[in-house]
């Protein structure tokens, strides 16, 4: 019950974020892009892709508003998006809509997925599996492997120890805070090490590049904003 509780809860907030805040992006984020480049596919000229490796299917789980399924999309993908809050999914079909992109957006929690087994060739997750309690980040990376085929592609971004925020807020668990102000407020935020994230991926992935971001930020950059960069492989 209190599983559910706390579900119901996200959903709320995050709804609120969504509908009250406009806490929407349009454009993929650039660290997928690079990601899809890499792995998948790299653009050449308006028409042409040296292609990496052959891929059908994609999920952008935690979509909100939509704007990375949109990208993969609009290579040609089937990409479906799933997210907890039905303010942003509403805005995701309203976005494929007038792009005239077919795309499966549902209203869905990261720990049930209703998929079938090895359905997905790639799952993308930004910003996502660092806004949940520990053990849910774990019960979801092992919804994803379900979903994905076997040696399909996990991209992940997360929020590292070294951030200058960490710290802000109420403790619930080692290095998880509730936020108390911002965006975000009300929020859980965990931010990453690198033994969090091996404990994350134990037994469900392999590692294929992991990269650290550093963004110092003015006016005095002495405020550093740091992320996880993660690419896996399903094993």
């Amino acid at each position: 019950m209190r599983l559910l509780d706390e579900a119901k809860e996200t959903e709320q907030r995050w709804d609120k974020v969504y509908s009250e805040k406009l806490m929407t992006m349009w454009f993929p984020n650039e660290d997928i892009i690079r990601f899809c480049a890499r792995l998948i596919q790299k653009k050449l000229t308006h028409d042409k892709y040296e292609v990496k490796r052959s891929v059908e299917r994609v999920l952008d789980l935690g979509c909100g508003n939509g704007r990375n399924a949109i990208y993969f999309a609009g290579q040609g993908f089937q990409t479906s998006g799933i997210d907890i809050s039905p303010r942003a999914i509403e805005w995701a079909k309203e976005w494929a809509s007038r792009e005239k992109l077919q795309i499966d957006f549902r209203i869905g929690d990261i720990t049930a997925l209703p998929f079938e087994n090895g359905l997905f060739d790639v799952v993308v997750s930004h910003g996502v599996l660092d806004h949940v309690r520990s053990n849910v980040a774990r019960r979801a990376a092992e919804e994803v492997r379900r979903i994905l085929k076997s040696g399909g592609l996990f991209y992940c971004d997360l929020r590292c120890a070294e951030d200058f925020e960490f710290g802000l807020g109420t403790e619930v668990e080692p290095r998880t805070f509730v936020l108390d102000h911002g965006f975000e407020e009300g929020l859980v935020q965990h931010f990453f090490t690198q033994a969090d994230i091996n404990e994350l991926i134990d037994g469900l992935f392999r590692v294929i590049y992991i990269e650290l971001n550093d963004n110092r930020l003015g006016p005095d950059f002495r405020n550093k904003y740091s992320r996880w960069i993660v690419a896996l492989e399903a094993v």
